[in-house]
């Protein structure tokens, strides 16, 4: 048993690949990988799936417990700001700063836009619908290859405003508070890694497109119409941006306060701040309320799904005897970080799913071998988003749905702006936490 113990861990990540590959759901994939766990590991059942301690369906329900609200609030304000046309109104200023008549042109505004609205807290969900409706007319208008609409999506919605600009209000940004930290947690070594990043992406943004300019594709029609409906009447700049601004301002001026669980009463003033100021652009309130709540269910189970299997794997003796080789790695706890984190990402395919895992387990283990808490929770955050750009990631075949592109063209970019070159960026806080932290 004590062979098969690691090897059934390994196995229900490949099996969490594949099937996600052939399209399986991953509330349906996550319990029977950790079901295969399970058996392989010699755990008692109804202990390990259901009731015990690191059981499959005790964590589903602890990251619903603890998140729920983070996932309601944000979903109500990217609601709100869809329902009143706000983001309409954000894109169309981008469009008018930066411009729209040269394909590099189109990408770096969509790659704004995307950005612009993940850090102001709007759920990814409702950004792929705002970039798939402001882009469709566009590409159509330049022949653009349609597949080319994930390399702006992807690294405007998914890179550095993910872990890495201080006081970013995702989940990924916010479970790591729990070392007693905030959103801007060490604030130099964000700021670095997010120019990175941007840098990064900027030229390989640059390289797709004269890659796929070459190939001499053209723009064909796939995926969904989103119509944006009138959009004559749009709410000025200002106010649309105005939401998003309050809650990145309560959210620096808090941690500078050093204000513990900020993200909660952030959120909740941005959101009555939007049902206040949009209400003459939304044209009904219950429907964008109960809209909105309702949009905030799916990805938190699926998220809870994924962190569920993390929890099985952590409880496994299988992953015990993987950890002695990870916690043998040269660099003693810094290099444990990015080994033990990226390990739980990559079965979960889930950010926030890992570090839910991660963050109560071995968070204070690390801090008290001496690693700066601000430290633990920048690279933390950061690997999570880095290794969870995997094949299965529940983002990826949101996007084929909404889209309607292929899986390898989903996950081309996902490879290059997410796992290289968020790698990048992450050997680059390595080495600032040596030399500086």
């Amino acid at each position: 048993m004590s062979w098969l113990a690691p090897i059934g861990v390994l196995l229900a990540i490949v099996i969490l690949v594949v099937m996600a590959w052939k399209g399986f759901n991953i509330v349906i994939i996550a319990p029977f990988a950790a079901v295969l766990i399970i058996l392989t590991n010699g755990m008692e059942f109804q202990t390990a799936f259901f009731a015990g301690k690191g059981a499959y369906l005790t964590a589903v329900g602890g990251f619903i417990t603890s998140y729920l609200p983070i996932f309601i609030l944000g979903a109500l304000l990217g609601k709100y700001l869809e329902d009143s046309k706000a983001t309409v109104s954000i894109a169309n200023a981008i469009f008018k700063l930066v411009g729209k008549d040269s394909p590099m042109k189109v990408m770096v505004a969509i790659s704004i836009i995307a950005a612009v609205l993940t850090y102001g807290g709007i759920s990814l969900f409702i950004v792929i619908f705002t970039v798939v409706a402001l882009c469709r007319p566009i590409f159509k208008e330049l022949n653009l290859p349609w597949c080319l609409v994930m390399v702006p999506m992807i690294y405007g919605g998914t890179t550095f405003t993910m872990t890495m600009v201080p006081g970013v209000p995702s989940i990924q940004n916010v479970i790591p508070t729990q070392l007693g930290t905030t959103l801007t947690a060490a604030p130099l070594m964000s700021i670095v890694i997010s120019l990175v990043s941007a840098t990064y992406g900027y030229f390989m943004m640059k390289y797709e497109l004269k890659r796929m300019v070459a190939t001499g594709e053209t723009y064909s029609e796939s995926g969904q119409v989103v119509d944006l409906g009138d959009t004559s009447k749009v709410p000025p700049f200002f106010l649309a941006i105005l939401p998003m601004l309050v809650l990145i301002i309560i959210i620096f001026v808090g941690s500078a306060m050093k204000i513990p669980n900020l993200v909660v009463p952030a959120l909740l003033v941005a959101v009555v701040l939007a049902a206040l100021c949009l209400n003459p652009y939304i044209p009904n309130q219950l429907k964008t309320l109960n809209a909105g709540a309702t949009n905030s269910l799916l990805p938190i189970i699926f998220t809870a799904a994924a962190a569920g299997v993390g929890a099985v794997v952590f409880a496994s003796p299988g992953f015990q005897v993987l950890q002695v080789g990870m916690s043998a790695a040269p660099g003693g706890a810094l290099t444990q970080i990015p080994i033990i984190t990226g390990f739980i990402s990559m079965v979960t395919a889930s950010a926030s799913g890992a570090l839910g895992i991660v963050i109560p387990t071995f968070g204070q283990t690390w801090i008290a071998a001496g690693i700066d808490p601000q430290v633990v929770h920048r690279i933390s955050s950061l690997s999570s988003a880095v290794f969870s750009a995997m094949p299965h990631s529940g983002f990826l075949f949101s996007c084929m749905a909404v889209f309607g592109v292929r899986h390898k063209d989903v996950y081309r970019q996902m490879f290059l702006f997410g796992l290289c070159g968020g790698f990048l960026c992450l050997m680059v806080a390595l080495l600032m936490a040596v030399t500086i932290y």
